[in-house]
């Protein structure tokens, strides 16, 4: 091959690991920024907490619907079925590897929260800031379709990204949470088992039938009896006070409120619907329904419709809030929670799987079957595919340890290290961006 036929290459690989690096780098500097603004006492932890829940709850589920809402039409669907479908599957098997490696080390070497942080990706924040840093950089020119303006790229980019993240966070909701309680659980057991053991020396050197024991004896009285009745009974007797307290407060009227005796079968199973949902998950489905009915597609998502100036463009001012204050919030919070170290070998582990791991099996799983008639013949969903399992653990974890009380300082720590290192994702771009060259070439005209 000519030197003048690599030069074009070389320069979009360069293009491309430039861009990925500034995307990592300015992730970094939005961390820093709310680290030093919380540790300068101008964030407190209720604070961050509440951001970081309306971030969840407000801003992201507006980003799904402004992003995703014109991309979820049912033919657009059944041509990319397959991100979504690669986000879950890749971070079931994530969690796998995370699962074995817990199991192929002795007992107690690796946390379960090791499991969760090796299964979840960050699918939001990191990939979003990444392509806007490729798109300044070019090279989603390279990823476009023919015909097809950088901006559209990043949009319909952003769309594809989001879709993939409300599987991520789906799945978040209804699996880590029990997967880190472990933790919790475990140190609970631990240190019922050291009062256990602090309880039976006590009894061991208690006076009691059999045993021989000093007498003690001050100023005030003579300890000739064993005092440990008299201390359970007032112990009982001061009990029995604090639960009498408030027998005189008044009463709060509370409404009685309760389903109609027609639709009492449908309460127990629609609220187990209803807790299984979450904010972005909401938000797909508003999204889903805007984009399949073609009335509300054009009132809301035209630029000629009747609410595209005035409800659509602030759902999307809101959702533009996400990705910054996010980043900013995490931050913060890696700040104010007391961070531990989470331990060499777990540490290395977790980065080892997210690093290295996940990124070989998306390349490879690309270089296999894309351009071969499986899936869409599009490049930038080729490059998402390797994008989307690979990176550093999400920040969520952080929110999921404080909400199971479980390992917060190991995951804050953990995660202060994984963000650290996080421009190695320009690496994997520039791998990304390489194969997804060579499978470019099975199909003419992609």
């Amino acid at each position: 091959m000519s030197t003048s036929a690599l030069s074009p290459r070389l320069d979009t690989l360069l293009n491309t690991f430039v861009g990925a690096l500034q995307g990592t780098l300015s992730v970094l500097l939005i961390l820093l920024a709310g680290y030093f603004t919380a540790r300068r006492g101008h964030l407190d932890h209720p604070t961050v907490r509440r951001l970081s829940k309306l971030c969840t709850t407000l801003f992201l589920p507006c980003l799904i619907v402004e992003q995703t809402g014109p991309q979820l039409t049912a033919a657009r669907l059944r041509a990319v079925w397959i991100v979504p479908l690669w986000g879950l599957a890749s971070t079931l098997l994530a969690h796998a590897v995370g699962w074995a490696g817990r199991r192929a080390l002795p007992p107690g070497r690796l946390p379960h929260w090791t499991v969760a942080a090796s299964g979840r990706p960050n699918s939001n924040a990191l990939p979003l800031l990444l392509l806007q840093s490729l798109e300044g950089a070019g090279v989603l020119d390279a990823l476009a379709r023919p015909g097809e303006a950088p901006r559209a790229a990043l949009g319909r980019a952003k769309s594809l990204v989001l879709l993939n993240a409300i599987v991520q966070q789906t799945f978040t909701f209804q699996v880590t949470p029990g997967i880190m309680a472990r933790d919790g659980r475990q140190a609970q057991d631990d240190e019922e088992e050291e009062e256990e053991e602090e309880e039976e020396s006590r009894d061991a050197l208690r006076p009691g039938p059999g045993r021989l024991t000093a007498v003690v004896q001050d100023q005030e009285r003579v300890g000739l009896l064993d005092d440990h009745d008299c201390d359970s009974y007032d112990s009982e007797q001061r009990r029995a006070g604090a639960g009498y307290r408030h027998a005189l407060d008044d009463i709060v009227d509370r409404p009685d409120v309760h389903w109609p005796e027609r639709l009492r079968p449908l309460e127990r199973p629609l609220k187990k619907v209803w807790s299984s949902t979450s904010p972005p998950l909401i938000g797909a489905v508003v999204a889903l329904i805007i984009g399949i009915i073609p009335p509300l597609n054009r009132q809301i998502l035209s630029k000629d419709g009747a609410f595209y100036t005035s409800v659509t463009q602030a759902v999307a001012n809101l959702g533009e809030l996400f990705v910054v204050l996010q980043t900013f919030t995490v931050g913060a919070e890696l700040a104010i929670v007391p961070s531990t170290k989470p331990g060499a070998l777990a540490t290395a582990w977790v980065l080892l799987v997210r690093f290295l791991v996940m990124p070989a099996v998306a390349l490879l799983f690309v270089f296999l079957t894309a351009g071969r008639g499986f899936y869409v013949d599009d490049r930038l969903v080729w490059f998402l595919l390797v994008l989307i399992p690979a990176g550093p653990s999400a920040m969520l974890l952080v929110s999921v340890a404080e909400l199971v009380d479980a390992s917060q300082g190991a995951v804050a720590g953990y995660l202060t290290i994984a963000y650290m290192v996080s421009p190695l994702m320009a690496v994997v771009c520039a791998l990304g961006l390489e194969v997804v060259s060579i499978a470019a070439r099975r199909v003419p005209g992609v």
